[in-house]
């Protein structure tokens, strides 16, 4: 899984404009320099998992939020292998059941 450093800076300078702050503002409060936080935004830099949750605890948000949607194929592969993984013990009257809801689920526009 590769992260998308665009969609983070993005988050990273959504999250900030939505607190008020300016880049100098956060890179005071995460003991980083100002020019450091443009890298970040502009996906300059590939920002370091230390820096990801002083940013994050700055803004008052999680690292999923400022990571967005990069993580969302690796969690949707863990969920098609918890799906499968549960297949696996059941008989075939059941597994195609399992399918026959599946199809069925799929017709439903459910929000999130």
């Amino acid at each position: 899984m590769e992260l998308d450093y665009q969609e983070i800076g993005r988050n990273v300078r959504r999250y900030r404009l939505s607190k008020g702050l300016k880049q100098k503002q956060l890179a005071e409060l995460i003991q980083v320099s100002d020019q450091h936080i443009s890298h970040i935004e502009n996906a300059h830099t590939q920002v370091s998992l230390p820096t990801l949750i002083a940013i994050a605890n700055a803004l008052q948000t999680d690292c999923n939020s400022l990571l967005g949607t990069t993580l969302t194929g690796a969690k949707q592969s863990i969920l098609q292998q918890r799906l499968l993984d549960t297949m696996a013990d059941m008989d075939m009257k059941k597994v195609e059941l399992m399918v026959q809801f599946c199809s069925m689920l799929s017709e439903f526009d459910l929000q999130e």
